[in-house]
C-alpha cells in the first residue's frame, strides 16, 4: 500500500464506518479540523453490540509509513471507565496478489486489574475488515 493510501484511510475512509457496519456504528461527527491531517478530533457514537450506544473521541496519535500503521487514541470514551489509556494501532500488510492484509492491535492499560480485556473490541476489529472488504469488492 502506498501512502497516498495509507492517508486516504487514515484521514477520509473512516468516516465511512456508519454506512458500512451500522449495527456498530452510529456516527461519526468531526469535533476539530476536517479529517485530513494532525489535530483532528472525531466523536464517535458506537454499540458493542446491544442497544446500548457508547461515546468516544479519537485522534491521530501516529501515522507511520515505513510499517503502514496508523494509531489512533482513543479518549473522553465511555470505556475510559475501565481503561486508563486505550490505543488502536492499524496496519496494513501488502500480499503479493495486489491485495492486503488488515493487523489490528489495541494496546490498553486496565484502570483496575480486575476490569475485563476488551475482547468485544477486537471482535469489532474483524467485523470492520470484512465490512470493509465486502464494501470495497461491491459490483
Amino acid at each position: 500500500m502506498e501512502r497516498k493510501e495509507i492517508e486516504n484511510l487514515a484521514r477520509y475512509n473512516i468516516a465511512q464506518f456508519p454506512k458500512i457496519l451500522p449495527e456498530h456504528y452510529k456516527s461519526c461527527e468531526f469535533l476539530e479540523r476536517d479529517g485530513k491531517g494532525y489535530g483532528t478530533v472525531r466523536l464517535w457514537k458506537y454499540s458493542i453490540g446491544g442497544p446500548e450506544v457508547m461515546v468516544a473521541k479519537e485522534a491521530f496519535k501516529a501515522i507511520d509509513y515505513r510499517n503502514k500503521t496508523i494509531t489512533y487514541r482513543i479518549f473522553d470514551a465511555d470505556l475510559n471507565r475501565m481503561y486508563n489509556s486505550f490505543d488502536v494501532v492499524v496496519g496494513i500488510v501488502p500480499k503479493g496478489n495486489g491485495g492486503s492484509l488488515v493487523k489490528w492491535q489495541i494496546l490498553y492499560e486496565k484502570e483496575r486489574e480486575d476490569h475485563p480485556h476488551p475482547n468485544p473490541y477486537f471482535e469489532i476489529c474483524s467485523k470492520v475488515t470484512n465490512a470493509i472488504d465486502s464494501h470495497l469488492h461491491k459490483p
